[in-house]
């Protein structure tokens, strides 16, 4: 597995769960399950052998892209969803065994994006004359 890999996997699939949800109104479960199972289906026919890795990829960064468009728009989700693929790559193979590993890292990635926005928003208003 490799980060370049897992990076796009996280890009696409958040990217296509937001579109679901906020283009075509899709519910939020529908919007993550269905394009993940179709991803799986893709890579168990492919024959490349990615121990799950990809698939827990594809599917944890679908919670990044459920996010609200009010908090984050589609640059942002991509945004965070490269941070989320940081995380997933990085830490959480030292979190075994510890439950929602994928949702704490899609919430935390999100927060970091919202929170870094929301206070260069108020650096540059404070900043004006």
């Amino acid at each position: 597995m490799t980060l370049l890999g897992v990076m796009l996997v996280a890009a696409l699939s958040a990217q296509v769960t937001y579109y679901l949800i906020h283009t075509k109104h899709w519910p939020t479960v529908r919007a993550s399950a269905l394009p993940t199972l179709i991803f799986v289906v893709i890579l168990q026919h492919s024959g490349v052998n990615w121990d799950g890795a990809l698939q827990a990829a594809y599917f944890g960064a679908t919670f990044v892209g459920m996010t609200d468009k009010s908090r984050l728009g589609r640059r942002r989700v991509l945004i965070a969803s490269l941070i989320f693929s940081l995380v997933f790559t990085f830490l959480i193979p030292y979190a075994k065994g510890i439950g929602g590993g994928l949702g704490a890292a899609a919430f935390a990635s999100c927060s970091v994006v919202y929170f870094l926005t929301n206070t260069v928003k108020k650096m540059v208003k404070f900043a004006k004359p």
